[in-house]
């Protein structure tokens, strides 16, 4: 259960450099608002804000959104006359912001002069933290894991996997469960959830010889150069740092896999799903690597934050068009579900995401299910903790991830 030396090193820099970072954007006076949607009709009436610059979509329902100070009047006398009812949730989005940095600031003195070396889940880690960790794990534990660079960013970054077998770390020769997070980049308890699975599956393998009967693929941290931005100048970032156009930037890699692609032409929207499908360095990546188990692939989880939901393909059109084994989708979704409750997490709904939600194209699970040919292929839409939506309080991610193992138990062990 030891970091390498790098880590310890990591962390105490990390004191250095967020004190010395670039102002970040602010979210001053920004508010949040929970609004209830009771119908088709009102859902459609409510999207007509989703790409008004300074309006930002929280959840996947479109139910909890973000609004710039500029726009809260003219929203709420919209939200009166279409007679939604709705709460204030986020009274200062920039306020929750400085209380989850001065967290994490704090933590890291503490830890940098405490000495310890330990994995922790008391804080958010960066990028250079997951990929410390990751590479410690193929040393220390060659009969069981392999790490490898499969693809770079834009940026240069790289973008890494973990295969977690009892085949010397080689997976294929079983069952594969295949598990991606932090492709939307500002979800990072969706990261932390996949590393909390790691470090269980790894430095406690014993106590899961039940998920070892299959083999896992882990990409922790799908979007690096988003993640790292949300981490250094922008808390609420989504998509990755391509230069879109010379005024944008970003392609929402949700929206970038080539199964019933769309071409959207707003490239300043979060959703924008760039100029051709799979024309990001992020989504090839991922794609080579699903292509390289396929039908092998057990099940498959895009591990998303926030919602409580379970959600299976496909979601690109409205009447929607079920999965193959729908059935069995919603069976072993019911039982995740059960599981998380039965250890005190919250009640998951489990449904077709454009029945429950809308409809999106382009997005991960429908290609996995639809060219890749997993048996299995679910959105996980983590819990936010409560109120909290993204900004989950760093003291809530140990419960989180420990509720959120179970579904991943659950789903390996009967898929």
């Amino acid at each position: 259960m030891k970091y390498c030396a790098t880590v310890a090193v990591l962390l105490a820099l990390a004191v250095f450099c967020q004190s010395t970072i670039a102002e970040q954007v602010s979210y001053r006076d920004y508010k949040v608002y929970s609004i209830r949607v009771d119908s088709v009709e009102k859902h459609n009436v409510l999207k007509r804000w989703q790409d008004v610059k300074g309006v930002d979509f929280w959840d996947r329902a479109g139910y909890r959104v973000m609004i710039h100070p500029s726009l809260q009047e003219a929203f709420e006398r919209f939200l009166a006359v279409n007679a939604f009812s709705y709460e204030r949730i986020i009274e200062d989005v920039e306020a929750t912001i400085e209380a989850e940095r001065k967290y994490d600031q704090e933590y890291r003195r503490r830890k940098a002069a405490s000495g310890r070396a330990t994995v922790d889940f008391e804080h958010f880690w960066t990028n250079a933290e997951v990929n410390a960790y990751l590479d410690e794990l193929a040393q220390t534990y060659p009969n069981l894991v392999r790490v490898a660079t499969i693809g770079t960013t834009h940026l240069g970054r790289p973008i890494k996997s973990i295969t977690i077998s009892t085949n010397n770390g080689v997976a294929g020769s079983k069952p594969v469960v295949f598990i991606d997070g932090g492709i939307h980049a500002r979800e990072w308890a969706g990261v932390m959830s996949v590393l909390y699975l790691i470090h269980e599956l790894v430095e406690h393998s014993s106590s899961y010889a039940d998920m070892l009967n299959k083999d896992w693929v882990i990409i922790p941290v799908a979007n690096p150069d988003g993640y790292e931005f949300s981490h250094t100048d922008n808390r609420m970032w989504r998509k990755n740092r391509f230069p879109a156009t010379i005024l944008c930037t970003g392609i929402d890699l949700n929206r970038n896999w080539d199964y019933l692609w769309m071409f959207t032409s707003n490239a300043c929207s979060d959703s924008y799903a760039g100029t051709t499908a799979f024309s990001e360095l992020e989504t090839q990546a991922l794609d080579r690597v699903l292509k390289q188990y396929g039908s092998n692939i057990a099940v498959y989880l895009a591990v998303h934050t926030y919602g409580d939901m379970i959600l299976y393909p496909y979601g690109h059109s409205w009447p929607f068009v079920p999965v193959a084994n729908q059935a069995g989708h919603i069976a072993l979704g019911e039982q995740a579900r059960d599981a998380i409750t039965a250890v005190g997490g919250p009640r998951y709904v489990v449904g077709n995401s454009a029945e429950i939600l809308y409809t999106a194209n382009g997005c991960s699970d429908d290609y996995v299910a639809g060219v890749i040919g997993a048996r299995y292929a679910y959105t996980l839409e983590l819990t936010g903790g409560g109120r909290q939506g993204f900004d989950l309080p760093a003291t809530e991610i140990l419960a989180v991830s420990t509720q959120t193992f179970q579904i991943y138990r659950t789903m390996a062990n009967n898929a």
